[in-house]
């Protein structure tokens, strides 16, 4: 018997010391996803996962109200192109309006220069008829004889006679009788040019009263525009303050959000740092208590208990797989939830990344539409500037004009002088009361053209100042 218990001894040793390499061989084929595949999911990760897809979803919900928001502020409330485009639209209209202005004051210039010419021409051809009837009287001849005179081309050469005595003393007397209406037609030039001057001065007073009236017309036109064109600016301006203020409440919140989310990374990091040095410490003990599992699995492979002699070394190989199967377990359940924190740290890189994509998507917006701002006010400042001098131009014509008048009264009045001086003169000649007193009713009536001059010099000094100061 002792025999037999030798051998069968020596037998379950042999067993053992073969198939010991056999089951570390075997502990090296075995393929982990595989044996990963068969455990079953634990409730643990199941829940974890569930908190992780609610919360991604929160998150998601979240960005997409914050896109939603961005997107309010920075949608245009109006289009650009076509506000544009009738502001310069408007700046042409305003140009040529001007230009027909310009043009229609030359017109009325040349219509009062025609005017002023004609009555020239008509007061020269009243003047040769005089001469005409004058040396009709003189000559004794008839119209009738007179035209065919002046149509027969071939009576050119004039033969003066010698008169005899007594037709020279006649001819004398004619002379002296003649000469007195001389100065009554004199007198009836000078009254027909002070006509043609008054109706000068009355047509130069419409077109005066005229354009005077259209620079009103004008000036209202210019200042409702330009309430117009402020009360539309200050509307666009206090718009886009509300823009820029819900643009720039919105930033303040995305920072913030960033600063918590970085706070959050930043915890989370260290939270998986430790947890990371846990599961290295639980690694290293499972790997201290491998080979001890491989000589459990082995013996169990083997089937030869005959040579332990208690229950106490079956007890702690159960004792042992148990153990290893749990830290088999926690150390997959520890690869996954690394896995799960890198997968969280780079989604939220990626929101980082985002985010200041979109701060800096709408800084750059806020530039752009504020300088869009500032050209449009350099354009209508721009138009301003036009403005004033067209403004100034045209009351440096109408000065121009008002002096030209002054000089055309001043050179009237002087040779009203003269003529008065004249008649008045030592040379012995009847003066003509009623000439005279004619000459003073032209006197006042050039007197009171001045005044209205000054009056009119007054008014345009006045209208000057109120255009300086809208313009201010």
């Amino acid at each position: 018997m002792q025999l037999k218990d030798s051998v069968r001894r020596l037998n379950s040793t042999r067993r053992i010391r073969a198939t010991t390499p056999t089951s570390s061989n075997h502990v090296q084929d075995i393929n982990v996803e595989e044996e990963l595949a068969k455990l079953q999911p634990s409730q643990r990760l199941l829940d974890s996962y569930r908190n992780k897809v609610g919360k991604f979803d929160e998150e998601h919900q979240h960005m997409l109200q914050l896109i939603e928001k961005y997107q309010q502020v920075t949608k245009p409330t109006f289009v650009e192109d076509e506000r544009r485009q009738l502001t310069g639209e408007l700046i042409e209209l305003r140009s040529a309006l001007s230009d027909i202005n310009v043009f229609l004051h030359a017109e009325r210039q040349q219509v009062i220069r025609l005017h002023a010419e004609n009555e020239r021409l008509q007061l020269d051809n009243l003047e040769s008829e005089k001469k005409v009837a004058l040396l009709l009287s003189l000559s004794g001849l008839s119209e009738g004889e007179l035209k065919v005179f002046l149509r027969d081309p071939r009576r050119t050469t004039i033969i003066k006679q010698k008169l005899p005595p007594e037709l020279k003393k006649l001819h004398n007397k004619l002379k002296k009788n003649v000469e007195e209406p001389v100065e009554t037609e004199a007198g009836l030039t000078l009254r027909a040019r002070i006509k043609s001057l008054e109706v000068q001065l009355e047509e130069s007073q419409k077109t005066w009263r005229g354009e005077r009236n259209a620079f009103i017309q004008d000036r209202a036109l210019s200042a409702s525009e330009s309430k117009a064109q402020t009360s539309k600016d200050e509307a666009h301006i206090k718009l886009l303050t509300v823009k820029l203020e819900e643009a720039q409440s919105h930033l303040s919140e995305a920072v913030k959000d960033t600063l918590k989310k970085n706070a959050e990374v930043q915890e989370l990091e260290m939270a998986w740092l430790a947890e990371r040095d846990h599961l290295l410490s639980v690694l290293a003990t499972v790997q201290e208590n491998l080979p001890l599992a491989t000589q459990m699995q082995a013996i169990e492979r083997s089937g030869s208990y005959t040579d332990l002699s208690k229950m106490k070394s079956t007890c702690e190989l159960k004792e042992l797989r148990r153990e290893n199967e749990s830290l088999k377990h926690e150390m997959i359940e520890a690869e996954e939830l690394r896995t799960m924190y890198e997968s969280q740290c780079l989604h939220l890189e990626q929101n980082m990344c985002k985010l200041k994509e979109q701060k800096e998507a709408v800084d750059q917006l806020y530039k752009e539409r504020n300088q869009s701002l500032i050209q449009q006010i350099e354009m209508l400042k721009q138009d301003r500037k036009r403005l004033d001098e067209r403004r100034r131009i045209d009351l440096k014509g109408f000065q121009s004009d008002i002096r030209l008048l002054k000089n055309d009264v001043k050179t009237v009045v002087h040779q009203l002088y003269k003529i008065t001086v004249a008649m008045s003169g030592g040379d012995g000649l009847p003066v003509d009361f009623s000439a005279l007193s004619e000459m003073q009713a032209v006197a006042a009536l050039a007197r009171t053209v001045q005044k209205t001059i000054g009056d009119t010099k007054r008014k345009i000094l006045k209208l000057e100042n109120e255009i300086n100061n809208a313009c201010e």
